[in-house]
C-alpha cells in the first residue's frame, strides 16, 4: 500500500513515529510530506526513519499555496469559521482559547461576532453556515490535486489538519476527488478542543480514547462510525523503555548537588505558562521555608519546556540550596539521546510537579505521581482548557491538585510519609487514556490497523468539481481578487532569503 503523509512541518512526526515504524514493518510504502519547514528537530525523526526503512520511507515539501489567487479568500473564511466556533458557551469558562483564536481571525469576523444583532446563538450558525457554503464552493488548490496526482497513494494521512487556517483541508477534497481515502490522524490530547474546525470530515479518524471520540463528535461533528479508538501511539516507547544511566550517574550528568530525593519540575508551552520563571522560583521558595526538614532539603530539577525556554536565560538557582535548570536552554526529545535525557529526568525522580502540560502524562505511564498547583495567574489555560480536565477526571484522574502552595506541600509531605512501594498512582488513568486495548498493547498496532482499513476502503473518483463551485466561482472571484489586496496592503511581501 502507497501511503501519503501530510503534516503541517516534519515535528509532527513526533507522535507519528511509532505508528509509522509499525506501517513500514508491514511493508507500505510512506512519502512524508511537509507543508513548510520546522524548528523543533523534525528532521532528526526524518533522517531516522530513512536510514532505518531506506527503501519504505521518501520526503519531500509542498510548494507554498500563496500564489494561488485563492488563498486568501480560502485561508480567511477558515479562520473566520475556526474564531466562531469558540464563540460557543461551551468556552465561556475558557476566554485565553477564544481570544487566540481572535487574534488569527479577520477583524471583520471579530467584529461581526460582536455585533449585537448576531448575538443570539442562532443567528451566528446561521452566519457560519453561510460562510462554511461559500469555503466550500472555493475551488479545491491546484498544488493539492497536483501532488496527489503525482503520488497516487491509497490513502492519505493528516496531521494536525485542525489548527487554525489550516491548508491540509484541499488535500481531503482533492483526495475526494481523485478517489484517494483520507485519515485524520489526531496528534495530540488538546487538538480536538485548542485548535480549529475540522472543515471537511475524512473517511476515518483515529483517537486516543474514548473521551476524544465524544469531542470529535461534540466539537468537529464527526460521526462515531468515523472514528477509530487506538491509544496514544506518541507513547508507547515509555513502556518499554529502560536506563541507560544510574541514578547517580545521571544525577552527576545534569549537575544536581547531593543523592537524596529530588522534585521534577516540567515546564509547559508558551501558551499556556508565557512567564513561568516568577512561579517556579515562589514555589522553591516555599519549599525551602517549610517546617519539613524533608521539604527544605529535598533537590529539584527544572526543565524548560523546548519552546518556551527563552525566559529561562540568566536565572541563577544558586542560592536556593540543591536546584538544577537543565537542559537551561531545553531539549526536544526526538533523538535517542535527547529522549534518555528525559527519561531519566522522569524515572529517577520522587514525583513531578507541573501547570498543564502533556510531560504529565508521560510522567504517569512511568508511574510517577503528579502534581499541580491552581496558580491564579494560570487560570485561564489551566482551568481554562478543555483538556485539562482530562487530567483531572478521565478514571479517577492523574493529578494530585492544590488549591493552593501550602495545601500542595502538605499533598508532598504525604508523598513522602507513604511507603516507597505505595508512591505510585495513575495507573487507571493511563489505562484509559493511553492504552484503552489494555496496558500490555502497543497502541501502534492499533493505529496501523486503523490505516490499513482507511486503505482498504476507496471510492469512486468525483473528478468534476461540485456544481456549486463552477456557478459561484464567476462571483468569487473579484471577491478573492479584494481580499488578496486587502493582505498585499496590510503584510507587504518581504524578500525570502
Amino acid at each position: 500500500m502507497k501511503v501519503l503523509l501530510s503534516v503541517s512541518h516534519f515535528g509532527f512526526l513526533r507522535v507519528l513515529e511509532n505508528g509509522l515504524r509499525e506501517l513500514a514493518q508491514r511493508g507500505h510504502a510512506i512519502h512524508l510530506l511537509a507543508d513548510r519547514r520546522d524548528t523543533l528537530g523534525g528532521m532528526t525523526t526524518v533522517e531516522r526513519l530513512t536510514t532505518d526503512f531506506p527503501s519504505v520511507f521518501t520526503f519531500g515539501y509542498s510548494p507554498s499555496p500563496k500564489g494561488s489567487r485563492w488563498h486568501s479568500l480560502s485561508l480567511s473564511l477558515r479562520l473566520a469559521l475556526d474564531y466562531w466556533r469558540y464563540l460557543d458557551p461551551r468556552y465561556d469558562a475558557a476566554p485565553a482559547l477564544r481570544a487566540r483564536a481572535a487574534r488569527q481571525a479577520p477583524h471583520i469576523a471579530v467584529h461581526l461576532g460582536k455585533w449585537w444583532p448576531l448575538r443570539s446563538r442562532g443567528r451566528l450558525v446561521g452566519l457560519a453556515s453561510l460562510t462554511r457554503f461559500l469555503e466550500r464552493s472555493v475551488p479545491v488548490s491546484a498544488t493539492a490535486e497536483a501532488i496527489i496526482s503525482e503520488h497516487r497513494p491509497d490513502v492519505m494521512m493528516l496531521t494536525p489538519l485542525l489548527y487554525f487556517g489550516s491548508q491540509q483541508v484541499d488535500y481531503v477534497r482533492a483526495g475526494q476527488r481523485q478517489g484517494v481515502p483520507s485519515i485524520l490522524c489526531v496528534g495530540s490530547w488538546d487538538h480536538l478542543t485548542t485548535k480549529g474546525a475540522v472543515h471537511e470530515v475524512p473517511d476515518l479518524v483515529t483517537v486516543w480514547n474514548d473521551a476524544q471520540r465524544t469531542e470529535a463528535y461534540q466539537f468537529h461533528g464527526i460521526p462515531p462510525a468515523r472514528v477509530r479508538v487506538t491509544g496514544a501511539q506518541a507513547y508507547d516507547h515509555w513502556f518499554t523503555m529502560t536506563p541507560r544511566l544510574s541514578r547517580e550517574q545521571f544525577l552527576q550528568q545534569v549537575g544536581v548537588p547531593g543523592v537524596g530525593e529530588y522534585l521534577l519540575y516540567l515546564c509547559s508551552s508558551p501558551f499556556i505558562t508565557p512567564r513561568e520563571v516568577e512561579f517556579v522560583q515562589s514555589w522553591i521558595v516555599g519549599l525551602r521555608r517549610h517546617h519539613d526538614p524533608r521539604l527544605r532539603d529535598i533537590g529539584v530539577l527544572v526543565r524548560p519546556h523546548p519552546q518556551n525556554a527563552t525566559q529561562w536565560e540568566g536565572v541563577d538557582f544558586s542560592g536556593a540550596g540543591r536546584v538544577t535548570l537543565w537542559p537551561r536552554h531545553g531539549a526536544n526529545p526526538v533523538d535517542t539521546d535527547a529522549r534518555a535525557d528525559y527519561y531519566h529526568s522522569m524515572v529517577y525522580s520522587l514525583a513531578v510537579v507541573g501547570v498543564n502540560t502533556s510531560a504529565q502524562i508521560e510522567s504517569g505511564i512511568l508511574g510517577k505521581p503528579v502534581f499541580s498547583i491552581h496558580a491564579p495567574e494560570f487560570s485561564r489555560t489551566q482551568e481554562g482548557t478543555l483538556h485539562f480536565q482530562h487530567l483531572k477526571s478521565v478514571n479517577g484522574g492523574l493529578l494530585s491538585l492544590a488549591a493552593t502552595l501550602p495545601e500542595h506541600y502538605q499533598q508532598l509531605q504525604a508523598l513522602l510519609d507513604a511507603p516507597a512501594g505505595e508512591r505510585t498512582r495513575g495507573r487507571e488513568f493511563v489505562e484509559a487514556f493511553v492504552r484503552p486495548h489494555g496496558l500490555a498493547h502497543p497502541a501502534a498496532a492499533f493505529f496501523a490497523d486503523a490505516i490499513e482499513e482507511a486503505g482498504r476502503l476507496g471510492h469512486a473518483p468525483r473528478l468534476t468539481p461540485p456544481l456549486r463551485s463552477m456557478i459561484l466561482k464567476p462571483l468569487l472571484l473579484p471577491i478573492a481578487f479584494a481580499v488578496e489586496r486587502a493582505r498585499v496592503r496590510k503584510s507587504p511581501p518581504r524578500e525570502v532569503r
